[in-house]
């Protein structure tokens, strides 16, 4: 029984009593007169708290007891570091880039963002998430927010990504966060294919005009198709390079491992500026939510981590996020297509964005039932009009427009028990367009390509896949691009699947307790023992030559298995999987540097390819002497570094064709019985070299003063190198006078984990280009020096461990 009295009434009966003491007490004991109690006003009741506890190298460990607290506790950790950075990104996902962020800004994009992160775009979002999600988001802005607020405008960090006194820098709202999230979801579509989109406009007389010109204009396209070369034509898409945004992954199972655990290897190849960037952290929610890991800037939790059972992370997949649709134009109405026997008109959509002499703009879209109409003039001029040659236009069928669902998939990850959680997590085809490697402490390993693919099956492809434009795009780009105006054409709808995406069931999986590996070749080959096949071309291509980098994924894990590496020990465990990381292996290197090397000391005059007979004969001996590899003292490997890039895509460069039935082995050899092959490696030699004499570069130079990057006037070693060529990636432009100091993308958040019979996992991790963006930091740089020396930071999941290497801790909370 609850004995209390209203608060309302405990003063006047407190005052009553001391009365009636007072009036019955004799006047000879009289006593002081007694002071009524201080009554506490209640406390407020708080609408954020988290505790954060800082460890070694500026990882935050949020807890809190609701998901709007953790959001809150997340975006005040994460903003301490990088809230300039993020700010930018606001500023961009808002369409207010060309207004305010001068030689960085871009109007076209604005004008997409526009189109995208409307206010009843929002409204569809928010309504598709849970309670959690969106107090999760919530939080995080608030949180983002409180750190403006504590800092002030003018103490925020200075440098190249600054932004202090900045007249954009404001409080960031749950509509920015939601925005800022949908912009990175949308990176493999809309992001990339901004220009097509802005480009598309129609005529300013009618179509019927160009009708007497048809016939020439489409001779001439079919010839200039004809005439482009698939590298031609691939680099027009606007999607970005597996050098700049790839990833490498392991899923081992107990039988590779060679102990009862799963094993999880994961690195993403990302950018080292901007927002697609990973930043590291623990959230915990006790008894409903434990993850380390780390996510991208501004997602409010671990998009790739680990629990005391599973792990996973992602690796970019083959899949295409959207679909073409070719729809047949009325001859005299430019603003309407046909749909069967029925003409449909056109929704003209108008958006406005300030430039940067702060005029407003307008820029109309035009949207059909499929979505927006893009020009595909950027690709190639005969793909390009209103109408094409073909007497068409091209409507883009965005497959991540408004999709936030995985962000329940990322909270369902980080509560999975066993692979079967992360399993059932997935079905809800969230993942916006990643493949997902994962492995438990059970002993499982996996692979799939479970996100976001459009419904297109192989029949659907076979049968509407149509004419001169279409099918050169799905063999060069593999972009569906399907008949719009037949109605037997559309995408279909699979049990259980958002409308228009492939379901569960028809997206490719392995699951093993061998092992299964991805490094952004398709689903197709996850073990050479399993490969998948029979899926839709949507998905990816099926009996393809792999990449350098992929075949040395693969190389590696079957020389592991077999022992027949120089690592020490045995089984393919975490300690191993980082061995072979840093190892820094050249798989290019190992297949055709001493043919190279034979061809270089067979040259007895030098000087009709340009060079000294002294010079190159130095050179022929160090890259003989090479280990093949990019660690930061190996010698040697920036001479074969710029060779490669000269004679990589070489015609009848290999003696030993592919071959489907051995895709990790073939192609090799170099084929020396070719002139051509020949004169091409003694003339690539020499131009290598002469990079490296014209730059004052000495030829012996580790590889670590010839790859670096400067931070605070520091030069930072980098081994690894081309994705081209390595399994350790680090893509860096060549600077004059310096070396491979341009570095843009690479390595980012590494980990390797595994478990014991404890409930604290065996997790190692590095982030390569530190937590912070702020150059007064004291995180600016220490995890790139531990990354340079190919250290590993010991991840503190359990409490005592987190003890051991606190910095500092505080509570944060909000009324």
């Amino acid at each position: 029984m609850n004995l209390s009295l209203p608060a309302s009434l405990r003063l006047p009966l407190i005052s009553l009593v001391s009365l009636v003491v007072i009036a019955c007490s004799d006047s000879s004991d009289r006593r002081d007169p007694v002071e009524p109690p201080v009554v506490e006003p209640p406390e407020p009741e708080l609408t954020y708290q988290a505790d954060i506890v800082w460890t070694e190298y500026g990882i935050p460990h949020v807890t809190a007891d609701d998901w709007g607290s953790l959001g809150y506790g997340a975006g005040y950790a994460f903003a301490e570091q990088n809230f300039c950075s993020y700010m930018r990104d606001v500023v961009r996902a808002n369409g207010q880039s060309a207004e305010y962020l001068g030689d960085d800004g871009n109007l076209e994009f604005d004008f997409v963002m526009r189109l995208y992160n409307t206010d009843a775009a929002l409204e569809r979002i928010k309504a598709q998430m849970t309670e959690r999600g969106l107090a999760l988001f919530e939080g995080y802005a608030a949180g983002i927010s409180r750190y403006l607020a504590d800092t002030g405008v003018d103490n925020l960090a200075e440098g190249e990504e600054g932004c202090r006194g900045e007249a954009w820098v404001r409080p960031v709202t749950l509509d920015d966060a939601l925005k800022s999230g949908h912009k990175t979801i949308l990176r493999a579509s809309a992001d990339p294919f901004y220009r097509e989109l802005v480009a598309a406009a129609p005529p300013a007389d009618t179509v019927a005009a160009l009708t007497p010109r048809s016939e020439e204009m489409r001779r001439q396209a079919l010839a200039q198709i004809a005439a482009t070369t698939p590298e031609q034509l691939l680099a027009g898409f606007g999607f970005p390079s597996t050098e700049v945004l790839g990833s490498n992954a392991y899923g081992i199972g107990r039988d590779a491992a060679g102990f009862d655990s799963g094993v999880l290897y994961g690195n993403p190849h990302f950018p080292w500026q901007g927002v697609n960037r990973f930043f590291m952290a623990h959230y915990t929610i006790p008894g409903e939510y434990d993850v380390m890991g780390a996510g991208l800037f501004g997602i409010p939790l671990a998009n790739i981590g680990f629990n005391k059972d599973t792990a996973w992370s992602h690796t970019v997949s083959t899949a295409r996020r959207f679909t073409l649709h070719e729809l047949e134009v009325n001859p005299d109405n430019p603003l309407q297509y046909y749909f069967g026997d029925e003409l449909v008109d056109l929704e003209p959509v108008t958006v406005g964005a300030v430039d940067g002499d702060g005029q407003t703009v307008e820029h109309t879209f035009y949207q059909s039932q499929f979505g927006t109409i893009a020009d595909l003039g950027n690709q190639l001029a005969a793909f390009g009009g209103w109408p094409t040659f073909n007497g068409t236009i091209f409507a883009f069928n965005d497959a991540n427009r408004e999709n936030m669902r995985g962000l329940e998939n990322w909270i369902a990850f980080g509560q999975a028990q066993g692979l079967d959680d992360i399993l059932e997590a997935t079905k809800t085809i969230g993942i916006p367009w990643v493949n997902t490697i994962a492995a438990d402490r059970h002993g499982e390993g996996f692979y799939g390509d479970i996100s976001a693919v459009p419904n297109a099956s192989q029949q659907l492809i076979d049968s509407c896949v149509r004419g001169p434009i279409a099918a050169p795009i799905l063999a060069v780009a593999s972009i569906v691009t399907l008949d719009g105006s037949d109605p037997d054409c559309q995408l279909g709808n699979d049990e259980g699947a958002p409308e228009n995406l492939l379901g569960f069931d028809n997206l490719p999986k392995l699951r093993t307790t061998q092992y299964a590996a991805n490094a952004n070749d398709s689903y197709w080959l996850p073990n050479p023992r399993n490969l998948l096949t029979g899926f839709t071309r949507a998905i990816g291509p099926e009996e393809y030559q792999q990449t350098i980098r992929t075949r040395l994924t693969f190389v590696q894990a079957e020389q592991r298995l077999a022992g027949e590496d120089d690592l020490e020990g045995d089984g393919f465990t975490n300690q191993q999987v980082r061995d072979i990381l840093t190892s820094a292996r050249n798989h290019a290197a190992e297949l055709i540097n001493d043919d190279v090397v034979g061809i270089c000391d067979g040259v007895s005059d030098w000087s009709v390819y340009g060079s000294s007979n002294a010079t190159m004969a130095s050179a022929c001996k160090i890259l003989a002497s090479w280990d093949k590899r990019h660690q930061i003292d190996s010698v040697g490997g920036h001479i074969f570094y710029e060779f490669w890039q000269r004679v990589r895509s070489l015609n009848n460069l290999w003696a030993v064709p592919f071959d489907a039935t051995d895709p990790v082995n073939t192609p090799n050899t170099l084929n020396t019985g070719d002139a051509a092959v020949v004169e091409s490696v003694r003339q690539g030699l020499a131009d290598a070299v002469a990079v490296f004499e014209d730059n004052g570069i000495a030829l012996d130079a580790t590889w670590g003063e010839v790859q670096f990057i400067e931070k605070n006037g520091e030069r930072i070693p980098l081994p690894g190198g081309s994705g081209s060529m390595l399994f350790s990636v680090i893509s860096a432009g060549f600077v004059e006078g310096e070396g491979y100091s341009d570095v843009r993308a690479g390595n980012s958040y590494i980990q390797a984990v595994s478990w014991d019979e404890t409930d604290c996992p065996d997790a190692n991790a590095v982030l390569t280009y530190s937590q912070s963006t702020d150059p007064a930091s004291p995180h600016y740089a220490d995890a790139t020096r531990l990354y340079s020396e190919s250290g590993w930071i010991d991840m503190p999941f359990c409490e005592a461990e987190r003890d051991a290497q606190e910095i500092r801790r505080v509570t944060i909370e909000e009324g």
